[in-house]
């Protein structure tokens, strides 16, 4: 604000004066956000976990043609260095979930249909998950840390969600008939209910996880919605398609529609410091959303392809995880190397 329109405010109220400041410590504080550091993450990279217990990053790398296999890659959330890697070789990672209170994480293995459980204390496979189908795709994991339950979408016309016992690590069953393409999901208000965008509908399917049947469903706001996350009280749904975050309460309503960027896919909620990150897979940005005003606070260059966001629920640091640019060799051409893909971004 300049300082004629600062004058303009001499008579009015206090409280206006208050209002101002407020607007005026807000802009200092969005403008702090910076891209601290990026760093390597591994090969292939996809998604991530923050583990509560030692705190660091567990990144799951698919592999490349040149590099073929994949990993869990441990990676310290200072350095932003890889410290350790868990080999996934026979069962190349995607999406991944933790269970925090076991310390297991979860991976889609997209290419062999099926899922990984790990145990991040040892490094050790505990299983490989698959459920009998001749054909299946997993997707997203989303944990039920209180029962001991994951979910996993499996995306299809029509699409399924896995149920797995933690204890065990064994497929129970799969709740059917779940749309067309659907991917992210999200509990809200507890986990008898898990909110599912289906990209082929522009829809969230609400399920409920005790009968195994689709409760309601609702627009998402957005075409091509692939994840979704809450903050208790509201869903935000990152629409690939139309290059927007929308903001739903539980019963789908619609309460803003958020412009952040081309190929909008990534999504987390800040508890910290109250604010929504959306990683833009085609514009190489990640938004960040103020959680209050819903204002946009920024766009940050993170990467070729910004792919996941994941936040420690500690220090409300931001790590985006960025997919290395694709395209196949060229005969008698050298390989081009993608020195802002396959990289992890500290914002903070």
């Amino acid at each position: 604000m300049n300082v004629s329109k600062l004058k303009q405010l001499n008579g009015y109220p206090s409280k206006t004066l208050l209002l101002v400041s407020g607007l005026l410590l807000g802009s200092m504080t969005s403008s702090a956000q910076e891209v601290e550091k990026s760093s390597r993450a591994g090969t292939g990279v996809y998604e991530a976990v923050i583990s509560k217990k030692d705190g660091h990053i567990y990144v799951t790398g698919a592999g490349s043609r040149t590099a073929p296999g994949g990993a869990i890659y441990k990676i310290n959330p200072s350095s932003l260095a890889i410290v350790d890697s868990i080999s996934l070789k026979d069962n190349p990672p995607f999406g991944i979930g933790i269970n925090n209170k076991t310390q297991t994480a979860y991976t889609t293995n997209t290419r062999t249909n099926s899922v990984s459980a790990v145990d991040l204390k040892t490094g050790k496979v505990l299983a490989t998950i698959v459920n009998g189908a001749d054909k299946s795709h997993t997707r997203e994991v989303l944990v039920d840390e209180v029962n001991n339950i994951v979910y996993v979408s499996d995306v299809g016309d029509p699409s399924s969600i896995w149920v797995i016992d933690g204890k065990t690590n064994k497929y129970l069953h799969s709740i059917e008939n779940l749309g067309k393409t659907a991917t992210g999901m999200s509990f809200l208000n507890g986990t008898d209910k898990i909110f599912l965008t289906v990209i082929g509908e522009n829809a969230v399917y609400v399920v409920d996880t005790k009968s195994k049947q689709v409760e309601a469903k609702f627009a998402s706001g957005g075409e091509g919605p692939v994840n979704i996350t809450t903050d208790g009280e509201r869903l935000f749904v990152a629409n690939q398609k139309s290059g927007t975050v929308t903001v739903l309460d539980g019963q789908g309503t619609l309460l803003q529609s958020i412009p952040t960027g081309a190929g909008a896919i990534g999504i987390a909620y800040d508890g910290v410091k109250q604010r929504i990150y959306s990683a833009n897979r085609q514009t190489g940005t990640t938004t960040v959303i103020d959680a209050k005003t819903l204002a946009v606070l920024g766009d940050f260059e993170t990467g070729s392809h910004p792919n996941h966001v994941k936040v420690d629920p500690v220090s409300g640091a931001a790590f985006v995880i960025n997919k290395a640019k694709g395209g196949k060799p060229v005969e008698g051409q050298p390989a081009v190397v993608d020195t802002n893909g396959d990289t992890i971004t500290r914002l903070n």
